[in-house]
């Protein structure tokens, strides 16, 4: 694959993210705080991670995978303000069908949106287990992951704020809720499931 281009972002917040729809346009972020905490076998391992969306092209697959859900979206929206329901009358079968619209397209639009974050924590999986086969070194990724989400929480809650919005595309999420709810909308799998993974990866290369 293209070498990607390569940015750091001055940022306490220690994290990496990949960005590009393709392999020529990518680019792999790290920021200053994470440079600063990992040992250089730790940040191997992340950017491994990183390196592994842009050769899966992850982030063309979740654009488009989310394309219907956003779709749906805006229907639901334009339905709901342009006042579709309001100039529905009695039994009109024209006026069923505009109240049927915004439904069936909000209906459509959950269902996209938890099928997407499904997606999306399989492909942070997916990352993992390339970065740990690709560095032979699961420990070093596991170690990287558990050091970033203790040091998340000595971070400025304004700060994490900050950060949250772009979830999606971090190592480890800025903010990671332990309710199941929380976890069935996340965009990332738990710590625990990431280094459970890495620790059955581990027992696979020791085996000879």
């Amino acid at each position: 694959m293209p070498k990607p281009r390569v940015a750091i972002a001055e940022s306490d917040v220690p994290n990496a993210f990949a960005t590009g729809r393709s392999q020529k346009s990518s680019l792999v972020c790290a920021t200053t705080g994470l440079l600063r905490r990992l040992e250089p076998e730790e940040l191997e391992g992340v950017l491994a991670h990183e390196m592994s969306h842009v050769a899966h092209r992850d982030v063309a697959v979740m654009t488009i995978a989310s394309f219907l859900g956003v779709l749906a979206g805006i229907i639901t929206r334009v339905a709901l303000w342009g006042g579709f329901a309001r100039n529905s009358r009695g039994n009109d079968p024209v006026g069923v069908l505009l109240l049927l619209i915004p439904l069936v397209s909000a209906v459509v639009y959950a269902l996209s949106f938890l099928l997407t974050r499904l997606l999306s924590r399989y492909r942070e999986l997916t990352a993992d287990r390339a970065a740990a086969l690709l560095t032979g070194r699961p420990s070093a990724l596991a170690s990287a992951l558990t050091k970033v989400s203790g040091q998340m929480a000595r971070i400025p809650t304004e700060d994490l704020r900050k950060a949250e919005p772009y979830n999606a595309f971090y190592f480890v999420p800025a903010f990671a809720s332990k309710e199941s709810i929380g976890r069935l909308l996340s965009t990332h799998p738990t710590l625990e499931q990431r280094l459970d993974q890495l620790a059955r990866i581990a027992a696979g290369l020791s085996r000879p």
